[in-house]
């Protein structure tokens, strides 16, 4: 009887923990609407607050919000706002904590570009000064590059942080993260272009959706109950295989020190055959795997990727002149300073002798120019050998099929073509 209930427990076990997958993934939505009507509570905000003299003025209807702004210059930065509460009930704020979009419907009307700043201020009272706690609103902010007209933007609420300014005045706060569990306002103001402007925002609609149980507690959770679940079993299979267990013992330590070994052995191999042992950078064959990962996602999907290819400019020269250690010590400093600098997405692998490559995954042909000229110019300008500039050459190319051949074949000709024009430059095909 017992053994029956054991065979039906872990089945039982992967369907409640199906369903209860299935359901986060399509059910278990939280909303907090705030609907607006002429009712609706919302205040101006200016730059008055620190001595300008922008004019900010609200008109409230039963769909909308606007927002006029018309701004001075002074001697502060000059905007205007419209600052609305959010309370949840009487005298709380709301915890959003659970939430993970802000889906705000907005209308924005202006002939110069600008950003729009979205801000979600969290009223805090628990920070100790001396005997007594200070009460402030930790800003949390997040841009966005509006387009022209109504658009409808969700936003989400893991992507706020906290500006730099905000930290600069709150010297005695050493917790600089973004935090939601009771926000006081949501403020709109207008953006980061400094130019005077004299333009309107329109409201028609915010609310904040998530899930009852977020995927991470959920998954948590479940694990937790599954590990539960095999650590019971083990520990009931071990009682009854405690002799068995003892006798055996010696054997399974030998055993587990020869596995661990031939696993130390195996991955210091694997690591050393697919990695540059100057650079520590991956070589061809640790990119391998990348490539064929972005070959067979733009067969199905299409998905872009650029590829940068450089090398170091005169490199021969240098070996010439200042020995084969000066060179290997320039092109471990640019392996580590270009590291640095790129993206978590990049890959970044040595391609042989002085050449390395840059694979970026979902990026277009203009943002890797842009990365590549950032590192074009952190070579030029980095003290590599003394008295001596150091600069590199680049070639970029999108991908544009699913064959890499042709790809590297791109970007090595826009190289080549760099180098022909005078080198320390950056060329596309």
């Amino acid at each position: 009887m017992k053994y029956c209930r054991q065979e039906i427990y872990y089945p039982l076990l992967v369907v409640f923990t199906i369903s209860l997958m299935l359901w986060q993934q399509f059910g278990m939505n939280i909303t907090l609407n705030y609907p607006i009507d002429q009712y609706f509570n919302a205040t101006a905000l200016n730059d008055d607050i620190n001595g300008g003299a922008s004019v900010g003025t609200l008109k409230v209807d039963d769909a909308s919000v606007t927002l006029h702004c018309k701004t001075v210059d002074s001697h502060t930065f000059p905007f205007c706002s419209m600052l609305i509460p959010l309370k949840a009930k009487l005298k709380q704020f709301a915890d959003l904590s659970q939430f993970d979009t802000l889906n705000i419907d907005l209308t924005t009307v202006d002939v110069r570009r600008d950003t729009v700043l979205i801000y979600l201020l969290n009223n805090e009272q628990d920070l100790p000064n001396g005997n007594d706690r200070i009460s402030h609103t930790r800003a949390n902010i997040q841009a966005i590059n509006p387009t022209i007209g109504r658009v409808q933007y969700q936003l989400a609420l893991n992507q706020f942080y906290v500006p730099s300014w905000w930290v600069f005045a709150k010297p005695y706060d050493i917790d600089t993260g973004a935090k939601l569990d009771n926000v006081e306002f949501l403020q709109i103001a207008t953006g980061d272009n400094r130019a005077l402007k004299d333009l309107e925002i329109t409201l028609h609609s915010f609310s904040f959706s998530g899930k009852w149980i977020n995927a991470q507690d959920l998954y948590f959770l479940l694990l937790s109950l599954w590990i539960t679940s095999i650590v019971v079993h083990a520990i009931f299979l071990a009682g009854k295989m405690r002799n068995k267990y003892i006798n055996s013992k010696t054997q399974a330590e030998e055993l587990n020190k020869i596995n661990s070994f031939l696993s130390i052995e195996r991955d210091k191999y694997k690591t050393m055959a697919k990695h540059d042992p100057l650079t520590k950078l991956l070589n061809r064959a640790g990119l391998s795997h990348t490539l064929s990962t972005l070959m067979s996602e733009f067969s199905h999907s299409s998905k872009t990727a650029s590829l940068i290819m450089f090398d170091i400019d005169h490199f021969k020269q240098i070996n010439d002149q200042h020995g084969h250690d000066v060179g290997d010590q320039v092109l471990v400093s640019i392996s580590q300073r270009v590291s640095e600098v790129i993206r978590d997405q990049d890959v970044f692998a040595r391609w042989g002798g002085e050449e390395f490559v840059i694979v970026c995954p979902n990026t277009q042909l203009k943002g890797a120019c842009v990365l590549a000229e950032n590192i074009r110019t952190l070579i030029a300008n980095s003290p590599l050998i003394e008295q001596q500039q150091v600069t590199s050459s680049f070639g970029v190319a999108q991908l544009n099929s699913a064959n890499i051949d042709t790809w590297f074949k791109r970007a090595d000709e826009a190289l080549y073509k760099a180098k022909m024009n005078g080198r320390n430059k950056i060329e596309f095909s």
